[in-house]
């Protein structure tokens, strides 16, 4: 479903081909701030508030004037799932006379708003996809210099490494998990739309990044990526040979994974981690206690759910509700799935599959695009991303990602969802407009 705002204004027409508005340098230029300022998420606000937020309302400003200037409409092509998300967060929040935790709703909203500004934008000048995706794979090549670099020299600074996090760098995210999280983004951003042109300097930037997600010990960054890769595989074989010869990867990935799973001592490969380097030490060796950290907090999340109404105690408000019953360990869900649960009940469950099944349909979709001929046909195929089956394979990170900490609330995916939105948008416009108007009919 897709809600648009403001009365869609009358095409024009010159030399008989739709007219659509092309974005100004000064606008591409504050689009592009904005999906390289992502990152720059310390310090932080009261309400989650932080520097990246600054370029990103001015982005959401400015492209907003530009659409209403030209009297187009603002698509919000994720608003069914994410509207009810925002309805069961307030009706806990005012059940539970929590009202403080509504801010949490804002957030919602704005991320739903930065999404659709650029879904909006793309479909309107199919050009920006390439202002979008450049901005998000040289920013990303560069946070990820900076990152390495620090570590590398030992700038604990630069690095953003901290006492309590170790040898984990999280760079100017506050979180390594989070840092982890955006480098794997752009590693398929980089896949997907192969930028920088050329194959040097892109293999150059790859091994930047996996360098970057490597030294931020994120094991949720480690796994959605092995993920991503394996279901991007099928889906890339799928398009090339057809559904049976993706149907036999699949079984023989599954194959792979039982014979691992069979022969490979998990435990004494984390124990050699454990004892080994502070790179092993801070990643897989320390698995282990992660799991079972985990797992705690998965019974803790699953015991609330069940022991309180089905409304839910408010938008972030687990790690309060266990300091007061008090359970043995108190801390966030860290799970989407758990906290959409708990905190926003069975109707913030149901907003959450529906918003889920949004972007899968809409991912489908741009994985097996295919140009036409004429004008806007011409305009679509351009825009097309070269390789889409990796920005699958960066849903599939996200999908797993958020089993180990809640990424609905990451700026990083919602510009992903805004491009995903966006790519859709364009090829539908090229389905259903004409490439050629005939003047005078």
């Amino acid at each position: 479903m897709t809600t648009t705002l403001a009365d869609p204004g009358p095409s024009t027409e010159r030399h008989g081909v739709m007219d659509h508005p092309v974005a100004s340098p000064a606008l591409r230029r504050v689009l592009a701030v904005a999906i390289a300022g992502m990152p720059l998420l310390v310090p932080t606000a009261p309400g989650n508030v932080s520097p990246a937020d600054l370029p990103i309302l001015l982005a959401v400003i400015g492209v907003s004037s530009w659409l209403i200037r030209h009297r187009i409409r603002l698509r919000l092509p994720y608003s069914a799932g994410v509207w009810l998300l925002m309805t069961a967060g307030a009706i806990s929040a005012l059940a539970t006379i929590e009202v403080h935790s509504t801010t949490v709703i804002a957030q919602d909203a704005f991320l739903l708003l930065w999404s659709g500004v650029i879904a909006t934008a793309l479909r309107v000048d199919p050009s920006l996809v390439r202002v979008v995706c450049a901005a998000w794979c040289w920013s990303g090549i560069g946070w990820a210099s900076l990152l390495v670099i620090g570590r590398l020299a030992g700038i604990s600074w630069l690095a953003g490494q901290t006492l309590a996090d170790g040898s984990r760098a999280s760079l100017t995210f506050g979180d390594p998990n989070l840092a982890g999280n955006y480098f794997v983004a752009c590693l398929f951003i980089v896949l997907a739309s192969r930028h920088p042109r050329s194959r040097t300097l892109r293999t150059l930037g790859i091994v930047i990044i996996v360098l970057a997600i490597v030294f931020t010990g994120s094991n949720g960054a480690a796994l959605g990526t092995v993920a991503g890769l394996a279901v991007g595989a099928v889906v890339a074989v799928r398009r090339s040979r057809g559904p049976l010869a993706a149907l036999g990867l699949v079984v023989l990935v599954l194959l792979a994974v039982g014979v691992v799973d069979r022969t490979v001592n998990l435990a004494a490969v984390q124990e050699a981690a454990a004892s080994s380097g502070p790179v092993l030490h801070d990643s897989i060796g320390r698995s282990d206690s992660s799991s079972e950290e985990r797992e705690a907090l998965f019974a803790e999340g699953k015991q609330l759910f069940w022991t309180h109404n089905l409304i839910g105690v408010g938008p972030s408000r687990t790690k309060p509700t266990l300091a007061d019953i008090p359970a043995p360990y108190v801390k966030e869900a860290h799970d989407d799935y758990v906290a959409t649960l708990v905190e926003r009940g069975v109707l913030g469950g149901v907003g959450l599959i529906i918003l889920l099944a949004t972007i899968a349909t809409r991912l489908g979709r741009v994985a097996g695009v295919r140009g036409r001929a004429g004008p806007v046909g011409r305009a679509a195929r351009a825009a097309q991303i070269a390789a889409p089956q990796y920005l699958v394979c960066l849903g599939v990170a996200f999908l797993v990602s958020g089993m180990f900490y809640e990424v609905l609330h990451f700026r990083h995916l919602w510009a992903y969802l805004g491009l995903v939105a966006g790519l859709d948008l364009i090829q539908q416009r090229a389905e259903h407009e004409p490439s050629t108007t005939i003047e005078g009919s």
